[in-house]
């Protein structure tokens, strides 16, 4: 996407502006792998089923040995450093995933084996199910650690912020025409969701597209004049435009206050890198309030219904957050096992809660849900491990003087994820899990600054 500058000019990654598609950019055959099989989970409704998932995740794990096959790719992978914390970490969720699977976890064996009278029990309570989210998390690693290989060249970096930008923009208009047409079975009327089988997953995904959209845009607004900041960036307003209206029409409120959220970081994290001047954060906050204003009297009609309905569907919630809670009290350290959710909620239904719980899938709480599966020491080393990459990212990209934009804009949009997880299971759709952790391991390495 040019932003519409002299030729002369350079942006702040020491590289002019392209006015050519051909030759490709760099890096913009590893930028189309790593996004082609994310977007190709999206499109098979999130790689929900099982088949598509394990499909998913083993071509993550191909992508990976073959940037470990490429030398140049392979010796860019090696020179990331800090990778020692979070892989430590991960290692230690899989390897109490791994040990869950037989009756030697902290707790031994759950009692419900010895109910079914099988002798040789495990500390989980369903082997199969965190068998596959074993598998699935191996996936994640390996997609985390192609992003990582993506990031770990400015040019190839900006190419994939690029072309992610663009494919969420034209995703983002297949859905809205099949939304605003009906061609497409949705499971909530009135509510955008293309492909991912959920307005509120959609709202996340678009979400977070927001705010990575808008890094860019203000790289390229950041010595324009008012009167010429349409022409300045065309191609990232209207990218913008359609994320944004994909976003309202979802009508998830927790997408929402995840954006908002993620763009008022994102201004923080500007301001305090001294990327922006005060008055001009001030005409920027401005500007968001009145398009923001704008954008809910036209389309957002659903999503301001949505808030007024607010303490009924909090209470709902509320009742399901508070059974699962008790079921990670009655199993604090070491949990029920991966992936387990569904069997633990099926114990849990009883008489007075079976007419209004028998349908859920997913705690709607992120938090509850992996401290429930994992216990505490499965669940402490996967936030801890997240929380590394995020402050790695922010502490090293603080030092940097070009990609900043970008980079702090893919560290802002951690917040919408982490702010929905809040309320609901996006992270539970194995295509959004795979964008989340390739977006992760570009961040990681970019932070770092380009090796040539």
């Amino acid at each position: 996407m040019s932003s519409g500058r002299s030729a002369g000019r350079t942006r702040e990654d020491g590289s002019s502006p392209r006015r050519r598609l051909w030759p490709p950019p760099e890096g913009a055959g590893l930028a189309s792998a790593g996004l082609g099989l994310i977007f190709l989970a999206h499109l098979a409704y999130g790689a929900l089923r099982i088949e598509a998932s394990l499909i998913a995740v083993g071509a993550a794990a191909i992508l990976l040995l073959a940037c470990v096959a490429v030398p140049s790719i392979r010796r860019d992978l090696l020179r990331v450093r800090g990778l020692a914390i979070p892989a430590v970490l991960f290692g230690l969720i899989l390897l109490t995933g791994a040990l869950s699977l037989t009756p030697y976890g902290p707790a031994g064996a759950h009692p419900v084996w010895a109910y079914v009278g099988q002798a040789h029990g495990s500390a989980t309570i369903d082997r199969s199910a965190t068998t596959l989210e074993l598998i699935k998390l191996l996936g994640l690693g390996c997609i985390f650690l192609v992003g990582a290989a993506t990031g770990a060249a400015d040019g190839r970096a900006k190419t994939t912020v690029n072309l992610l930008i663009a494919l969420s923009a034209i995703f983002g208009l297949w859905a809205f025409f099949n939304f605003a047409t009906g061609l497409q079975y949705q499971t909530q009327r009135g509510r955008l969701e293309g492909t991912l089988m959920s307005p509120n997953t959609a709202g996340t995904f678009f979400a977070v597209m927001v705010i990575v959209t808008l890094g860019p845009l203000l790289r390229d607004l950041r010595s324009v004049r008012a009167g010429q900041a349409l022409q300045a960036a065309t191609g990232y307003w209207a990218a913008l435009i359609i994320l944004v209206g994909c976003l309202l029409a979802t009508a998830s409120r927790g997408a929402a206050l995840g954006t908002a959220a993620g763009v008022l970081g994102l201004v923080i994290i500007l301001l305090f890198a001294g990327r922006v001047t005060w008055s001009r954060v001030s005409l920027i906050m401005l500007a968001a309030v009145v398009a923001a204003m704008a954008s809910l009297y036209f389309v957002g009609e659903r999503l301001l219904e949505r808030f007024t309905s607010f303490d009924q569907d909090a209470s709902s919630r509320a009742e399901m957050f508070a059974m699962h809670w008790r079921a990670f009290l009655a199993a604090p350290i070491g949990g029920y096992g991966l992936g387990t959710f569904d069997t633990i909620h099926r114990i849990l239904l009883d008489t007075t809660n079976f007419a209004s719980m028998w349908t859920v899938r997913a705690t709607h709480n992120v938090y509850i849900q992996w401290l429930e599966e994992a216990g505490l020491i499965g669940a402490l080393p996967m936030f801890g491990a997240i929380a590394s990459v995020v402050i790695i990212s922010l502490w090293r990209g603080l030092r940097r003087a070009r990609m900043t934009y970008l980079l702090f804009a893919l560290i802002a949009a951690n917040l919408a994820v982490l702010v929905h997880g809040v309320t609901d299971f996006a992270l539970q759709t194995p295509s959004v899990a795979l964008m989340w952790s390739y977006l992760l391991g570009l961040q990681f390495s970019m932070s770092q600054g380009s090796q040539r």
